[in-house]
């Protein structure tokens, strides 16, 4: 399941403010999926959110504090709207259906934040020097491969995909639908209604079905 690190979790506030960091963090969630996280900071927020730089002080230790808890909640967001649904369901195809069902409502989704902002924020820290923030995107990619390879597992052991299927290729390949559909929606404003992407998305469960193997 994605986890993003909490590795900043040093807010100097009081039970009375929780309500305010909450809110400056959705504040800072809805910017970052405008520009971006490495544009998020505390003059960028404090314009945005109508606070002051002190005020923003009191609820994170750094720039990076912020950028990475903003992650954090984007990523506890993906885990209740996307993830939960998809493990409710019965163990086999019918989650893996479920969870890229429920990534493509996410990535279309017209409230915060706008797109799929952990998708983002891996093209965007691709490049970027090692440091905290980058390692928690790279762990949290790391954890939903692993997640959709466990899926896969699950319906192979189950007998409803082929017995050869290897888990890791598939999450490969699932993301990489994922991917493509979502730069190809948000960049070139195409398949906007997911056509390609569910085309794509059922080729790879027939690929690997039990009964197009035997039928081979």
């Amino acid at each position: 399941m994605w986890r993003v690190p909490a590795a900043a979790r040093r807010s100097r506030t009081g039970k009375k403010s929780v309500g305010t960091r909450t809110r400056v963090l959705h504040e800072a969630l809805a910017l970052a999926s405008r520009i971006g996280f490495q544009g998020l900071s505390f003059g960028t927020l404090a314009e945005h959110a109508r606070l002051s730089k002190s005020g923003l002080f009191a609820h994170f230790a750094s720039k990076e504090d912020l950028q990475i808890q903003t992650l954090d909640l984007a990523a506890a967001m993906f885990v209740e709207r996307v993830l939960k649904p998809a493990v409710a369901e019965p163990r086999g195809v019918a989650r893996i259906r479920r969870l890229f069902d429920g990534w493509m409502a996410w990535i279309h989704s017209d409230s915060v934040p706008s797109g799929d902002v952990l998708i983002s924020c891996a093209f965007e820290f691709d490049d970027a020097p090692r440091g905290p923030m980058r390692d928690a995107v790279v762990k949290g990619h790391h954890a939903m491969q692993a997640t959709i390879g466990r899926l896969a597992r699950q319906a192979r052991d189950k007998g409803e995909l082929a017995p050869s299927l290897d888990p890791a290729q598939f999450a490969f390949e699932f993301l990489g639908i994922v991917h493509a559909h979502h730069h190809v929606l948000r960049l070139l404003g195409s398949d906007a209604r997911g056509r390609r992407a569910r085309t794509a998305f059922e080729r790879l469960l027939q690929a690997h079905s039990v009964k197009r193997r035997k039928a081979a």
